[in-house]
């Protein structure tokens, strides 16, 4: 034997070694499960009826493991004809109805008595028996076959036989659940005492946390290479592209002092929150509270697998276990609360918060801060703690919205499993993620994916609710599409303004920009104002001669005001003065969304009565807000341009000059200027030039959020002006031009697509065609210098930041 064919070998007798071990640990567990069963009697219990007595999973998970090993190469043989036919499949019964629409290997019965007297011709003794010669039957395989662990069919039968034990191990716990407590032994584990524990007074608020949304996927690719092989079921493949757009989610999930409330206020028997059907097998079955509670003397109680008649005061901060209607229908009831449109997330939506945008589920895995591989037998409270930040503590699955179906995509099942996903891609079932305190770690990956049915009510699941935002600000004209149409059908430069960014959606996508690592302007900016509020303050008010006019009034209009985090700082002098000056500030912004929350902002931060007299907000363009605005307002004007807006204005024309006549800037700078009595002011943020790999870094983040921000124009065509931009078939992408000097971004089309309208216009995309969707001049001193100069303007002071690169430009209007 050569030394290559011998290290070969090696690595073989070490892949065989380890799975032997991943067996055997397999083993011990569900070994220790059922030895919390007192007797032999409780194996013929039936303890949910649309589940087999526990005997069956007995003999089950033996059962099936070896039908899995019968598919290698030279592996055949019957170990019990009768047990190898009768413990095969288990059953899934429609939860309303009691029937099976799927084949199954055994008789079934909701009459537990008629199922107790079939089962007990079988002996808990013969299936243990079977249960052990199937193991050592296993382990020789494994020992003495040969096995090719190379080979991804060898390898997807071992992992299936494996995570199927596993998968049926967190079964039995809930299935333990309802057992009467007597069947199990108290003491079997060291549990926490919750009649011991500390009432629970009250409970910190969830907070709402905003996601981008953007470009994400479901599943995995279909991958041959064994050198990379990564197990899934099914049901994982193939990768699905999904666009998301923004959201609000939970910090964590509902608690059983959320749940609760919706209960004392007759949630159980309110129709109002039920789909009809749902509603009438809820009144049906008396059921009114989650299954894990009992009523007690006008008082709830939760149970848990091996403690019982727990007082909710004691739990109020564990989360709910429900359900996905009873989710659905407290997500119904909390929106009528609130006035806002709750629900559930979306399969995409969970796994973009949870596993794309946050690292909560990683970081809870390396530290071992989670609640999963049965450290304990219940749930654990939810941490509050920090959660202004996205919590996943395991405990329980999470119910999405998302209806269980294969992805775009689909080849199959598993070969050796044909019947695992595919009877239930029946729109019955519905979508969980995530993971239980009765889940093996190995389940906790992103592709994962647990179902149910809506109405089953024993799993252990809970959920957190979504925000979407929904409405519209200053919707798109007839006019908008005929420029976007004409943009479009340039094809030498295709291009969308970037004065469609701020609808409701992109202007809540900017402020989560605003709050990136690398997004230095913002940062800059208001850590400048922070600095020199007060100077700016002073250098305005030297400058400015109120002796000329009639009122002592300084007018702040601020062009593109967005939601004001900046505003703060930059009023805060002013309003808190002694000076004999009164100001009035004039916000501007086309998204009325966006001027809500800037005024909500103010409220918190200064009286509202102050708030209400002194800020005065326009929804507009900038091109209509001379309409709207009386520009011969007593006292003097100061026109605004913060966050370096200016740099959305080409500095060059249709001629390719700087600074002619037609350049966007210089439009600009006229229209303002033209509005503008000499003493006036124009204040204005630049964004200076610096190294190339900062400003990309600003304009293409590492987790998305100037992507999504980009895609939402796209988003926005298709939803205000029905074009069928395909989201998923473009890529953003962002680039310094140094000639000049701007920062560009396009989204670049990755297929052929034929875009239309329903007014009749048609453009055909080869791969690699681009859009322009954002322009961002940077400047230099020289720069700035020449373009007050030509339109009229005199610079009184710069105030830089810390390192020069993002000035404020204090001007004063000249005469023409």
């Amino acid at each position: 034997m050569d030394q290559s064919s011998k290290y070969a070998n090696e690595e073989i007798e070490l892949g065989i070694q380890d799975w032997c071990k991943e067996f055997n640990r397999v083993w011990i567990r569900s070994d220790w499960i059922f030895s919390m069963l007192r007797s032999t009697e409780d194996y013929y219990k039936q303890p949910i009826k649309l589940r087999l007595p526990l005997i069956f999973y007995l003999g089950h998970l033996p059962c099936f493991s070896w039908a899995q090993f019968r598919h290698l190469n030279d592996v055949n043989g019957i170990i019990n004809k009768t047990f190898d036919d009768l413990f095969l499949r288990d059953i899934n019964p429609d939860v309303e109805t009691n029937i099976v629409k799927h084949s199954h290997s055994t008789e079934f019965s909701t009459d537990t008595n008629v199922e107790e007297e079939y089962w007990r011709s079988f002996t808990v003794q013969s299936v243990i028996d079977y249960k052990n010669n199937v193991r050592v039957k296993l382990i020789d395989i494994l020992t003495n076959s040969h096995l090719d662990l190379k080979d991804i069919k060898t390898l997807n039968v071992l992992n299936i036989s494996a995570e199927h034990e596993m998968l049926y191990q967190e079964t039995l716990m809930y299935l333990f659940m309802h057992l009467p407590i007597e069947s199990l032994r108290w003491n079997f584990i060291h549990e926490h005492d919750f009649l011991q524990h500390n009432i629970i007074s009250s409970l910190p608020s969830n907070t709402w946390i905003m996601f981008p949304g953007g470009q994400t996927s479901l599943g995995k690719p279909y991958n041959d290479d064994v050198s990379t092989f990564s197990f899934g079921w099914d049901n994982e493949f193939p990768r699905e592209f999904v666009y998301l757009p923004v959201f609000e989610m939970q910090s964590h999930p509902i608690r059983n002092g959320d749940f609760l409330q919706f209960i004392l206020d007759n949630g159980y028997t309110t129709s109002d929150w039920w789909d009809e059907n749902v509603f009438t097998w809820i009144i049906k079955s008396n059921i009114r509270s989650p299954s894990t509670w009992i009523i007690h003397e006008n008082s709830y109680q939760v149970n848990f697998v091996l403690q019982r008649n727990i007082p909710i005061e004691c739990v109020l901060d564990h989360p709910v276990l429900v359900s996905q209607v009873e989710a659905k229908a407290y997500c119904q009831w909390i929106s009528k609360k609130t006035g806002e449109q709750i629900e559930l997330p979306t399969e995409a939506e969970w796994i973009y918060a949870l596993w794309d945008s946050s690292n909560c589920i990683r970081l809870a895995l390396k530290e071992n801060n989670c609640n999963i591989d049965f450290h304990h037998l219940h749930t654990i409270q939810v941490s509050s703690n920090n959660n202004e930040k996205l919590q996943w503590q395991g405990s329980a699955f999470e119910w999405t919205s998302s209806v269980f179906r294969p992805f775009s995509g689909y080849q199959g099942p598993l070969s050796t499993y044909p019947r695992y996903s595919a009877d239930f891609f029946d729109n019955c079932h519905f979508v969980l993620l995530g993971g239980s305190f009765a889940t093996d770690s190995t389940f906790i990956r992103r592709t994962f994916r647990n179902w149910y049915q809506d109405t089953y009510r024993y799993v252990f699941a809970t959920f957190r609710c979504v925000k979407r935002v929904s409405h519209t600000d200053d919707k798109l004209t007839q006019i908008d599409r005929d420029a976007i149409v004409a943009s479009l059908s340039n094809t030498e430069h295709r291009k969308i303004s970037s004065k469609y960014f701020y609808d409701a959606q992109g202007s809540a996508i900017y402020t989560k920009i605003t709050q990136l690592d690398e997004y230095y302007p913002f940062r800059q900016e208001l850590k400048l104002l922070c600095q020199k509020a007060n100077d700016i303050k002073s250098t305005i008010i030297h400058h400015s001669n109120f002796q000329n006019h009639s009122s002592s009034t300084i007018h702040f209009i601020e062009l593109g005001c967005g939601d004001g985090k900046k505003v703060e700082a930059w009023l805060t002098p002013w309003i808190n003065s002694t000076d004999n000056i009164s100001i009035e500030y004039h916000p501007v912004d086309i998204s009325q969304h966006a001027i809500d929350s800037l005024v909500q902002l103010l409220k918190q931060t200064f009286n509202e009565n102050i708030i209400e007299q002194c800020v005065k907000p326009l929804c507009s363009t900038f091109e209509n807000m001379y309409e709207k605005i009386n520009t011969n307002i007593m006292g003097i004007k100061a026109v605004i341009l913060m966050g370096s807006t200016i740099g959305n204005f080409s500095s060059y024309d249709e001629k390719n000059v700087k600074y002619g006549e037609d350049a966007p800037v210089i439009q600009l700078l006229r229209s303002i200027r033209q509005n503008l009595n000499v003493g006036d002011w124009f204040i204005c943020a630049f964004d200076m030039c610096k190294d190339t790999t900062t400003m990309i870094r600003a304009y293409s983040d590492s987790k998305g959020v100037t992507t999504a921000f980009n895609m939402n124009l796209l988003s926005r065509l298709n939803r205000e002006l029905n074009f069928n931009f395909n989201l998923n078939n473009y890529q953003h992408y962002a680039l310094y031009n140094p000639l000049r000097r701007q920062m560009e971004s396009w989204l670049i089309c990755l297929n052929h697509e034929t875009i239309t309208d329903h007014q009749g216009f048609t453009m055909q995309l080869q791969p690699y065609n681009a859009i322009q969707t954002e322009l961002s001049t940077k400047y230099t001193r020289e720069d700035i210098e020449l373009l007050m100069e030509k339109n009229s303007m005199k610079i009184i002071e710069f105030f830089n930041s810390d390192d020069h690169r993002f000035p404020y430009c204090l001007c004063l209007a000249q005469i023409i």
